[in-house]
């Protein structure tokens, strides 16, 4: 899954994808940045709900901070 936010009024961004690593651990890897900067974090969860749970988290954070969800093609 990889989901992609914007913010048209200060051109910021915000990626998520989840995935699983060679170990077979579930991984969500965030990126996040701007015009200059960019930020790359891998976060891991023990199971897939409270992997779930970050995401939902993370999804309503950005839409209240002015993202907009993208279509990732």
């Amino acid at each position: 899954m990889f989901i992609k936010f914007e913010n048209p009024t200060n051109g910021r961004y915000y990626y998520m994808r989840q995935h699983c690593d060679l170990l077979g651990d579930l991984v969500l890897t965030v990126i996040r940045g701007g015009r200059n900067v960019n930020v790359i974090r891998h976060f891991g969860f023990a199971n897939i709900e409270s992997l779930q749970k970050d995401i939902y988290k993370r999804i309503k954070a950005r839409l209240n901070n002015g993202y907009i969800i993208k279509p990732f093609c």
